[in-house]
């Protein structure tokens, strides 16, 4: 997606300036996994920021074919990205947030700002506001937090939220299947990182899941052309021509 998507590499070379200034070491080599790269030694240390700016970019791919959040809910790291996408901070604010190892060089904690989105804390499953204190390594633990599911899915059902779109890391299955929230019905369209085709098969899935999807987006910078097709269905009816027998 970085080579084949301009608004992904446009946000990932963003988030790669910015740790590039108070790092000196590339976030593009460590998500890339070059070999030799200065500076990355500790590779946990890059999973973090690597997955917030990856989920982010994905975020904004998403926004180009119209599909844009309603309220935003991220588990872990996920998190971060989700309070992004919620306009509580923007990405370069968020990106320093996920590169702090266990809240070092950072205050003990900081009260979020209110976004723009409701964003529905994983842990609790209710509405985070202006209010909630977050200390920094609630973002920057290696492993997640329990998912308040049910009290999360009520929030989602009291927003009337009617579909989820997952922004994930790992590269979804090609065939990009949706799958509904189990007791609510709640279809589910997952797409990863990939270039394996696997986001133009998610934003399908969207499409028969009854998103508006702007089409316009997903084409951006590519040369198409209209093709008359006729109006009508098929038959499907032969109409072979016969041969003669020999000596008739």
């Amino acid at each position: 997606l970085y080579f084949s998507e301009p608004l992904v590499r446009a946000v990932l070379d963003r988030c790669e300036q910015t740790l590039w200034e108070e790092r000196g070491a590339s976030l593009l080599e460590a998500m890339f996994e070059r070999p030799g790269a200065a500076g990355h030694q500790d590779r946990g240390e890059w999973t973090r920021p690597a997955v917030y700016a990856l989920q982010c970019a994905l975020a904004a791919l998403w926004a180009s074919v119209g599909i844009r959040p309603n309220a935003a809910l991220g588990q872990g790291i996920g998190e971060l990205a989700a309070a992004q996408a919620a306009g509580m901070f923007d990405l370069e604010e968020g990106l320093r947030l996920a590169a702090v190892p266990g809240g070092a060089s950072e205050p003990a904690e900081r009260h979020l700002i209110g976004g723009a989105l409701p964003l529905i804390s994983a842990t609790t499953g209710h509405i985070v506001d202006s209010e909630t204190s977050i200390a920094p390594d609630r973002w920057s633990l290696p492993v997640a937090q329990p998912i308040a599911s049910g009290p999360c899915l009520k929030t989602l059902a009291d927003l009337e939220i009617e579909a989820i779109v997952e922004v994930a890391p790992a590269a979804a299955p090609a065939a990009a299947p949706v799958v509904a929230v189990p007791g609510t019905g709640i279809p589910v369209v997952t797409a990863g990182g990939a270039a394996d085709g696997s986001f133009v098969a998610a934003v399908a899935a969207a499409y028969e899941a009854g998103l508006p999807i702007s089409f316009a987006g997903l084409f951006a910078g590519e040369t198409r052309h209209r093709i008359s097709l006729p109006s009508y269905p098929f038959q499907r009816r032969r109409h072979w021509i016969g041969t003669r027998k020999p000596g008739i």
